[in-house]
């Protein structure tokens, strides 16, 4: 019961916490996308990336308990998660952070390390290629193309969170504004400002992938992670032209993910 509880107290805060919010002048077909082989559904909503044939790369927030023993689908097969490695410097906000002015709730969110690791009890069978991280710290300037079949909706209205119950895979592209320690970010921009395909995250895009590509080869630069929001918490609109949104940035993780992957233990 109490695994359950957790859950619907974390509905509250996932709507901060990012399928795919699109321009309102671009048709959503154009949005749709087939969905790569690395990227991975968690088992309740948000997303995980095979990163190493064991190892899955996913935000810490959607781990709502432990998921040792459960199943990740990865290329039509089912894989059993053997342990989860949640980074040191992660933790839930508290109740009353999730209520009035949003700026305790975004200091809190800015300065935790929103990442986990997923180790897979067998590797995943060789025809799933995992992706690679972005090995620079120049993510400032880059296009980066993300995935998610979470909410959707557009810039003009904002997310449509009843849109989560038919969840559709879409991709929008955007272009890195920041980049601060364990962050990247970028802001939803409406024409004329705008990339012809660009988004933001929604409501159960969280640890979707944000790939770039180097040489047609794809890369893992982020993870969805939240959405910066100034004002009461109970007005707030998800997915709206002129948010900021924020990723994990990966580049910043490299050692901590690496040392995890090749230890022995």
């Amino acid at each position: 019961m109490l695994k359950y509880i957790f859950v619907a107290l974390w509905a509250i805060y996932s709507a901060l916490c990012h399928s795919v919010v699109r321009r309102h002048d671009i048709a959503d077909h154009y949005y749709k996308t087939d969905r790569p082989a690395y990227l991975i559904d968690m088992p309740h909503e948000g997303h995980g990336v095979l990163i190493a044939p064991q190892w899955v790369v996913t935000v810490a927030h959607v781990i709502f308990y432990d998921y040792r023993g459960k199943y990740l689908t990865i290329g039509g097969k089912d894989y059993q998660i053997e342990k989860m490695i949640i980074h040191p410097d992660y933790k839930p906000p508290t109740k009353s952070l999730l209520n009035g002015d949003a700026a305790p709730l975004m200091a809190f969110l800015k300065q935790r390390s929103d990442i986990a690791l997923i180790k897979l009890s067998t590797p995943v069978f060789s025809h799933i290629t995992a992706i690679e991280i972005y090995p620079s710290n120049d993510e400032v300037g880059q296009t980066v193309t993300v995935f998610g079949r979470g909410a959707t909706g557009n810039g003009q209205s904002g997310e449509m969170i009843a849109t989560k119950k038919t969840p559709i895979m879409r991709s929008f592209n955007n272009i890195i504004e920041q980049s601060n320690k364990q962050w990247l970010s970028y802001r939803f921009n409406s024409a004329p400002n705008a990339l012809v395909l660009e988004g933001i995250h929604g409501s159960g895009d969280s640890g979707g992938a944000a790939i770039v590509y180097q040489y047609k080869r794809p890369l893992l630069i982020g993870l969805s992670s939240w959405q910066f929001y100034q004002g009461d918490l109970s007005q707030f609109k998800a997915g709206l032209y002129g948010t900021t949104a924020y990723q994990v940035r990966l580049s910043h993780y490299r050692t901590w993910i690496f040392k995890i992957i090749n230890s022995t233990d």
